[in-house]
């Protein structure tokens, strides 16, 4: 882990070296913001529509393997 630690520094010491001069700071790699999709309220299914579709479930809740011990 020492080894990598010096091979990092060495290489953040030779960064130093580039002339940054007129070279604004970034806050992001890409000059893209927000590339997600608007929410849209659309129609959903019914409760009772979606859990007659499950393999198994109660009166409102799926049901499913446990998966934690």
């Amino acid at each position: 882990m020492l080894a990598d630690l010096n091979r990092i520094l060495t290489w953040v010491e030779k960064l130093r070296e580039l002339d940054t001069t007129g070279v604004e700071p970034l806050t992001h790699i890409s000059p893209e913001t927000n590339v997600l999709r608007d929410d849209i309220v659309s129609e959903t299914l019914a409760r009772d529509e979606a859990l007659r579709n499950a393999p198994r479930h109660d009166d409102s809740h799926f049901r499913v393997p446990k998966v934690i011990e």
